[in-house]
Order: structure tokens, then sequence, then C-alpha cells
């Protein structure tokens, strides 16, 4: 009569460490799975950290100064160059609004070509070393000068703020909208870039300074400009395309 009930007991006991098992299996897989996942992310977030790092290394597309040599970009920076003056100085209604349309493309080849040689002509020290020349990309949103810092110790990196011209009564300047690291767009240049921007361009040089001065300063220049037989061309705005700004003026007395 004894034996019955001892022998109920270890049945009971023997079911019940067979479901343990399957409970066991699941938490192993269950936490094999976490793992899993864990690795994957952290394998993501590396990935992400080093195509980022690559695209600070790399040029933008469009930052492509032509060469002194190359005789189409020349012939465009004159180009440029004469029609603006031309179109300053032509006889107009006075107070009557007109607009001049400037592309990236001419913008591009006179700072490539022709700003170097006007600097000198200006009575600017020569432009220095380690600054590449700049460039510029407009966009409807804002537009990106760029410039190459060549240290002469290490890599060299294309740095860039996009900024947005203001024009307020006679005056304009340049709000700083964003900026990028070679081809890495942010959306609010770090106080870290900006230094370093600063630090590369305020060596003593006067052509590298008026970077300085007008991008990160935040200086205002006129925008209202005399003409040589005294007549005044009053700036009002500036429209941002797709490569290419749009300026909007009034020839005055």
């Amino acid at each position: 009569m004894d034996a019955e009930p001892h022998a109920q007991d270890e049945s009971v006991e023997e079911q019940s460490s067979t479901e343990a098992a399957p409970d066991d299996a699941t938490s192993s897989k269950g936490g094999s799975n976490l793992q899993f996942l864990a690795s994957l992310l952290f394998l993501a977030i590396i990935v992400v950290v080093v195509v980022l790092w690559v695209m600070t290394m790399m040029r933008p597309a469009w930052y492509a100064p032509p060469a002194e040599s190359d005789s189409v970009a020349a012939e465009t920076a004159q180009q440029a160059e004469f029609g603006l003056v031309e179109n300053m100085q032509k006889i107009r209604e006075p107070g009557s609004t007109w607009k001049l349309r400037i592309s990236d493309e001419a913008v591009n080849a006179w700072l490539a070509i022709r700003m170097v040689k006007w600097l000198a002509h200006e009575g600017h020290p020569p432009w220095p070393d380690y600054l590449g020349l700049p460039q510029i990309h407009t966009t409807p949103s804002g537009m990106i000068v760029a410039i190459e810092l060549v240290p002469e110790n290490g890599a060299s990196r294309v740095l860039g703020l996009q900024v947005a011209p203001e024009i307020e009564g006679e005056t304009m300047h340049l709000s700083i909208v964003g900026g990028l690291i070679g081809r890495l767009p942010v959306p609010s240049p770090p106080a870290s870039l900006l230094e370093l921007v600063r630090e590369e361009a305020t060596g003593g040089d006067e052509a590298s300074s008026l970077a300085v001065e007008y991008l990160i300063d935040g200086a205002t220049f006129p925008s209202v400009t005399e003409l040589v037989d005294g007549r005044l061309v009053q700036f009002d705005g500036v429209e941002l395309e797709q490569g290419a700004f749009v300026l909007e003026a009034r020839t005055l007395l």
C-alpha cells in the first residue's frame, strides 16, 4: 500500500523535468537571437561611421576648379567678367528694374582663372598655398561656397559653408544655413569646423581672411555701387536657382 504513492510521486517528478527542457531551449534560443541582433547593430554602426568618414575625405562632384591652361574655361571667365561690366554700365531708364542671371560655371571659371590675377592687381598678397581655389554650387535653398584645405602634413579636405544672401536696405550679408565636409552635408556647421576654417584662413594673408570676414564673421557689404559716370546701381534682391543665381537691380541717377 505504501509503495503505490511513492511510485506516483516519481512519475510526477519525471514529468516536470521533461516539461522544463523545452523552456530552457526556448530561453537559450532567445538569448542567441538577441546576441545576433546586437552583433548586427554593432556592425551596422561601424559601417555607417566608416562610410561617413570616407565621405568627409571625398571632393564634392561639382568642386573641380578648371586649370589656368583650360582655354574654354578662360574664355568663359573673361566673358563673365566683361558681361557683368557691360550690364552694369548699360544705359537704362532711371529707376527701372532689371535682372542679371549668372551661372555657377561662369563664377567658378572666374574664381579659378582670374581671381588670383585680380587680387594681385588690387594690391592683395598672393593666394596662400595651403588654400585651394574657392568654388560655388547654387541651389534654391542656399549657395555653397567651398574651399580645399591643403595642409603640409595630412590629407587635403574640402570644407564648405552654405549661405543665403540677404539684402536689407543698402547692405547685403550672408547668413550661414548649413555646411559640408567633403561630400558629407551638415545641417549646421559645428563650431570646430568654423574655427578650423578661421585658423587656416587667418594666417596673416589678407586675401584668405576675406572669406572669414564675410562668411564667418558676418560682415556686411554695400548693395549699392557707383559707376564711373556717377550713376548708382542698387541691388534689391538675389534669387537662387539650381546652378545659377539672379540679381535684381535698379540703375539710379
